[in-house]
């Protein structure tokens, strides 16, 4: 190899470390999920705020926290939560019930496996998703 092939072949390994190096600063900051407070399961959106799906008790409850474990208000808030059991589907309504918790409406159906997506909006702000899979 000549000196302009190995300093091409260096410049390359170089760009791609950094680029590499990069990306992991990027994702650095994801960390893990907050611990469940409620015996839910804890699920965090884009903006980096947790729901946590309690189905103690056999009330269908959430409860909202920030990225760093502060709870959310949920005076005001608006959702509902999709239940996906094989093929079929239930969509319950809810409402804010506490200082950071909101409660489902109606009967619901969920069963190890089930899948539910909850759907939040906080006054002020836009609809939020959240995805569970229950045990």
């Amino acid at each position: 190899m000549n000196a302009v092939t190995l300093k091409k072949t260096f410049n390359a390994l170089l760009l791609s470390s950094s680029l590499l190096l990069a990306a992991n600063v990027a994702y650095g900051h994801e960390d893990a999920p907050q611990a469940p407070q409620h015996a839910g399961l804890v699920s965090e959106a884009a903006s980096g705020h947790n729901a946590e799906l309690s189905l103690a008790g056999g009330m269908l409850m959430v409860y909202v926290r920030d990225h760093e474990g502060a709870p959310i208000d949920s005076a005001g808030a608006q959702g509902e939560v999709t239940l996906l059991n094989g093929s079929a589907k239930q969509v319950l309504p809810l409402a804010p019930s506490g200082a950071n918790s909101l409660m489902a409406q109606g009967a619901y159906q969920a069963v190890a496996g089930s899948k539910a997506v909850l759907k939040l909006t906080l006054p002020g702000k836009s609809a939020e998703l959240f995805r569970f899979v229950l045990p």
